[in-house]
């Protein structure tokens, strides 16, 4: 009986040992998006220039930095389900947390953001030429 289990194991030892190796698959990378932005309230004069650089996970995980004209730099987190994209520009005196939800389609930006009363602010960004 013991020979009898020693060779079922030595089967399936060699069974598991030629079968064919099953891939897994590949994760595909993430894109990345250079943009010339601008943020702006219509109903205002005044607007922030900048440039917007996002990754976008294949997962739909959004991260990226706003850098504007002045030189200060803010986090940008979010996320991406199809061509919808929503986003949190973050934390200081000229953006303050404004939650954008708009598109990002042919790596063009469209979003907007509610304001302070009936403002709301818009963000477009294009691909910055290099």
């Amino acid at each position: 009986m013991k020979a009898r289990a020693i060779a079922t194991l030595s089967v399936l030892a060699l069974a598991a040992a030629f079968a064919p190796l099953t891939a897994l698959p590949a994760t595909p990378p993430a894109m990345s998006y250079d943009l010339n932005a601008r943020e702006y309230d219509p109903t205002t004069a005044g607007e922030y220039d900048g440039r917007l650089r996002l990754s976008i996970s294949a997962d739909g995980i959004v991260s990226g930095s706003f850098l504007n004209t002045e030189g200060q730099i803010y986090e940008v987190t979010g996320g991406m389900k199809g061509d919808t994209i929503w986003l949190l520009i973050g934390n200081g005196n000229r953006i303050q947390n404004h939650y954008f939800n708009g598109t990002l389609v042919d790596g063009k930006l469209l979003a907007t953001a509610p304001g302070n009363g009936l403002h709301t602010w818009t963000l477009e960004g294009k691909p910055a030429k290099h």
